[in-house]
């Protein structure tokens, strides 16, 4: 018996076309392993253990080849705080009683003006910083890549570049979205791999001021950014300090390779006509990190136009009675400023004061 086969139908144009047009994607190249086994890298000697981790830039506090960053509310004094950190690191001086090692510092400046940033670095440097270099880079149309800062490093030979502020370089495509910010934020660590030089970014507290989170977390944006950092500096304003009429910040480090900061650094801001001085003013317990006040005053310092008393309350979680007696004390004390709210005829706003508030002329705005 002899089969026939049916002619196949021949191919329509579309189906030619679509064989044509549909490209395979490549397939990824298979991960390479480079599994390590411990009983061979395993040691127990003490100077080999020290030697495996980079060398300090600040010790205590920071490493080479490590990601920072210095997160505080507005008026905490973040970016005089970073400057007098960038200054020290440029010149060798300790910092905070803290010892650096001298490196070439880049800082890069993303919202003062040009006249406002050498103000300030004159301010905080007692003679010429030789090793210190910046530029700012507000207005400018065009912000630099990771790639082009790195570039930058590598052939001027920078080893601690400053970012002021994150939010402003645009790295981040969605700041609260926890499954893009580990991936923005890769090249950052890439950058330290690629350059022998330590990046630390300035940051803002998250929206509540971050009383109730740990310093981990109290960076606004997503949380997956809290976990990233190598070397995480919190400025926590307070009405704590041997003056009280002084400007203090509370501050609380989460550090990856130091050991964990039994008692926290009180660091007191000092302005005069021609200096600012940044310096240890003691030390505090961790639990006055979460005082009532500072609590308080976080709250106040995380409000981008003011704040009122019945927000503070339900921000903070602290009772109305003692909310109102604290406010009081702290306009009393020159810490907080009351204002009327523009929207509301009846209505008190609150802001952290600063040196705008005080009657010295020739001192300097101290916002950021």
């Amino acid at each position: 018996m002899i089969s026939i086969s049916q002619p196949k139908p021949p191919k329509s144009d579309s189906s030619d076309d679509d064989s044509r047009n549909t490209k395979q994607a490549p397939k990824p190249e298979p991960f390479k392993w480079n599994i390590t086994h411990g009983a061979e890298t395993w040691t127990h000697d003490a100077a080999e253990i020290a030697s495996l981790s980079d060398p300090p830039i600040i010790e205590g506090l920071l490493r080479e080849r490590e990601v920072g960053s210095v997160v505080g509310a507005a008026k905490t004094s973040k970016t005089w705080f970073t400057l007098a950190l960038a200054l020290a690191v440029a010149s060798g001086e300790d910092f905070l009683e803290m010892r650096t090692n001298r490196r070439k510092v880049l800082y890069l400046d993303y919202e003062l003006k040009p006249g406002t940033f050498r103000k300030r670095m004159s301010l905080l440097a007692p003679e010429r910083p030789e090793g210190f270099f910046y530029q700012t880079l507000r207005g400018e149309r065009r912000l630099p890549s990771v790639d082009e800062i790195a570039a930058l490093v590598e052939s001027e030979g920078f080893g601690l570049v400053v970012i002021d502020s994150l939010y402003r370089t645009g790295w981040l495509s969605e700041e609260n979205n926890n499954d893009s910010t580990p991936r923005d934020l890769a090249p950052l660590q890439d950058f330290t791999k690629r350059c022998a030089a330590s990046l630390l970014c300035v940051d803002h507290t998250a929206k509540g001021g971050g009383q109730d989170k740990s310093a981990v977390d109290a960076a606004r944006g997503a949380s997956a950014k809290g976990g990233f950092w190598d070397c995480l500096l919190v400025l926590r304003p307070t009405d704590k300090g041997p003056d009280p009429e002084g400007n203090y910040a509370i501050l609380d480090p989460v550090l990856r390779d130091w050991p964990r900061f039994e008692q926290l650094p009180l660091v007191s801001f000092t302005w005069t006509a021609n200096g600012c001085t940044v310096e240890t003013a003691g030390e505090v317990d961790r639990g006055e990190s979460d005082a009532t006040a500072t609590r308080i005053l976080e709250v106040i310092g995380a409000a981008d136009n003011g704040i009122s008393c019945k927000a503070i309350i339900a921000a903070s979680k602290i009772g109305e009675g003692t909310v109102r007696r604290h406010l009081e004390a702290l306009v009393k004390r020159g810490k907080v400023v009351s204002f009327p709210d523009p929207n509301h005829s009846q209505r008190v706003l609150y802001r952290l004061a600063d040196m705008a508030d005080e009657p010295h002329e020739t001192a300097p705005n101290h916002a950021a």
